[in-house]
């Protein structure tokens, strides 16, 4: 079961990167995420009431802060990056960087891995770096390549600490990072751009971006919390197939070979590790 939430939040994680890139290039990636996070909120408060459980501890909720607040990090630098069309560039470094440190972690925390697995896992990175990956050779800015590393070491963070929370907590920890994070995000935008609410056809792909965003958050929690943190977090990080897939559906992209080959293998690599 843990293996199917990350799979889903997977596909939510690519949709909502998609619609966020889009709406951070009309405005700013902090007032974005600050709205999302805010319109997402009522969504994460009906699946708290409904399917969480209550024994949490100020231990399980300081965790949830710190992920939540590294994901807040990670999703504003990635929708910086998003909007300046270097996605590309960006995605392979995310995914694959975001993904292999939890899998260290997990392996350093005493986690193991039979050979089936570490299959579904290389393949699976492999995967990210086919389906984003570019085959120009243009120069890229320090400046997006650092924000993209930057980005990649908060995931990987938000899927450690998001992993140090217990069973029993449920969804308190995003409840508690969520009251965190929205301020902040509201302040930061207030300060760098304008935190005013979007216009209307803005606002539709932001209100879009935080109902999915929360349910990514909802369901890599449940899948961390129940299973192997190494395999939810490469699950996780195939969410670049899901951009593309986006993209080709809504823009009429045409995919080329690469990532068709990249889809491919990502799909061969959610079923060996779900299995």
């Amino acid at each position: 079961m843990s293996q199917v939430l990350a799979l889903v939040s997977a596909a939510l994680f690519g949709i909502a990167d998609f619609t966020g890139g889009l709406a951070s290039r009309t405005i700013s990636a902090w007032r974005v995420t600050a709205w999302s996070q805010l319109l997402g909120t009522p969504i994460l408060m009906v699946a708290l009431a409904t399917i969480s459980e209550s024994e949490f501890t100020a231990h399980d909720l300081l965790f949830g802060i710190v992920a939540m607040a590294f994901g807040l990090v990670g999703i504003s630098l990635l929708y910086m990056a998003l909007a300046a069309g270097t996605m590309s560039i960006v995605s392979p470094i995310v995914g694959v960087v975001s993904a292999s440190i939890p899998v260290v972690w997990g392996l350093s925390m005493g986690e193991s891995l039979g050979a089936y697995q570490w299959i579904g896992i290389i393949a699976g990175l492999a995967s990210i770096v086919l389906i984003a990956g570019h085959t120009s050779h243009e120069r890229h800015p320090t400046k997006i390549i650092l924000q993209a590393l930057a980005a990649a070491v908060a995931f990987a963070v938000f899927f450690i600490a998001m992993g140090q929370t217990s069973q029993e907590s449920g969804l308190w920890p995003l409840a508690a990072g969520r009251l965190v994070t929205v301020p902040i995000a509201f302040g930061v935008a207030a300060i760098t751009a304008t935190a005013a609410i979007p216009r209307r056809p803005e606002l539709s792909k932001v209100a879009f971006v935080g109902v999915a965003d929360v349910g990514a958050n909802i369901a890599v929690l449940l899948a961390i919390q129940t299973g192997s943190i190494a395999i939810t977090t490469v699950l996780s990080s195939l969410y670049p197939a899901f951009t593309v897939l986006a993209a080709i559906t809504i823009l009429r992209e045409k995919p080329t070979l690469q990532q068709s080959i990249g889809i491919a293998i990502a799909v061969l690599a959610g079923a060996i590790l779900t299995l």
